[in-house]
């Protein structure tokens, strides 16, 4: 490193210092004794430096070299800016690897407690009868939150001359004389009543209900086997995919298959099944499409996942959300292999 220069003004000791960096040049200044050294770091560069500095000396105050300082006060910034996202990042990461549920897995474990805290709420213990998965949950008929939570907003009507709570009546499919003419016709009543019902939704600002349905289960066993599955799934998709793209998942999943189970059944119904099936479906298409990401499912849990999903259409456990287990799987795949999908298009190339 050699002396290339002193200045008396810090203000033209930066200015050079920043223009010779602009050049490529690699320079520092120091001050001393109330003047500053201009040093060149590499003793290549000092016949260039010598140059560019008889040029600065005849007018320090060109407006190249101002430009040249901004710009250098510029890279610096954006230098520091990068390292403190970068430091940030790591440290991140290593609170990540740390182990800590709050750091690796913290939305799977919100989304438990939230379910569990519901049914505390919302069943009435001095009350508890046995049902089909066991002893009945979220049963409190006086619940507010409960009432709150389900998947459409109730309106008054008149019965028998009393002002109620309830809601638009999503029609049945005609199951007897079926035939493709009825059945279309069938469907689209049921279409339009559930477009109905999603527009006093959502033109009442309760813009959560769509949602929320998944914190609402009826059954000790049900709760239970969500919960595992919820667990087992969400832990290694948030660890890996981060918990922003797995909350947008979930959100994404609870929506479809709740309007799918409104869609084909009414109101009446709760419970985390439909995001379950959809982060199997999602992980069983992640380990097909992008083994890299190191998320899948063994074969085996997919044929057992396939298998209980035809066993609830049976009716043999009682009345299940078949249309939420449904569409929410198969949004699942869809949103698991996406990617993939998109690079088969045609115009994706």
């Amino acid at each position: 490193m050699r002396e290339l220069t002193t200045l008396s003004s810090e203000t033209h000791a930066r200015r050079l210092s920043a223009f010779l960096a602009t050049k490529a040049i690699e320079a520092g200044f120091d001050e001393e004794n109330g003047e500053w050294i201009i040093w060149v770091h590499n003793d290549d560069d000092r016949t260039s430096a010598e140059q560019i500095l008889s040029e600065f000396q005849s007018d320090p105050n060109h407006e190249r070299y101002e430009a040249a300082e901004r710009k250098v006060k510029h890279v610096f910034r954006e230098a520091d800016r990068l390292q403190k996202q970068a430091n940030k990042q790591q440290n991140r990461l290593k609170k990540r690897w740390g182990g800590s549920w709050w750091h690796c897995y913290p939305a799977t474990y919100i989304l438990i407690g939230l379910c569990v805290l519901v049914s505390l709420v919302c069943t009435d213990w001095k009350n508890v009868k046995m049902g089909p998965l066991g002893p009945q949950l979220c049963n409190k008929r006086d619940s507010g939150l409960l009432l709150k939570l389900g998947v459409q907003t109730p309106v008054e009507f008149e019965q028998n001359g009393v002002r109620v709570l309830g809601y638009p009546v999503i029609p049945e499919l005609p199951w007897e004389n079926l035939d493709f003419n009825v059945l279309m016709g069938g469907l689209v009543a049921k279409a339009q009543a559930t477009t109905v019902a999603l527009g006093i939704t959502m033109s009442s600002g309760q813009l959560w209900r769509p949602i929320t349905p998944i914190f609402v289960h009826y059954g000790l066993l049900h709760i239970l086997f969500n919960m595992m599955w919820l667990r087992g799934m969400g832990m290694g998709i948030e660890f890996v995919r981060g918990t922003p793209r797995f909350v947008a998942l979930c959100l994404i999943l609870a929506a479809t298959s709740n309007i799918a189970q409104l869609f084909w059944s009414g109101p009446y119904f709760g419970g985390m099944s439909g995001v379950v099936f959809g982060l199997i479906g999602y992980v069983w298409m992640k380990g097909k499409t992008q083994p890299e990401l190191g998320i899948e499912l063994p074969q085996q849990t997919v044929v057992f996942c396939l298998l209980w999903l035809f066993m609830c259409m049976t009716g043999a456990l009682g009345p299940i959300a078949n249309a939420a287990h449904l569409v929410g799987f198969v949004v699942g795949i869809l949103v698991g292999a996406r990617q993939a999908i998109w690079k088969k298009l045609p115009f994706a190339g």
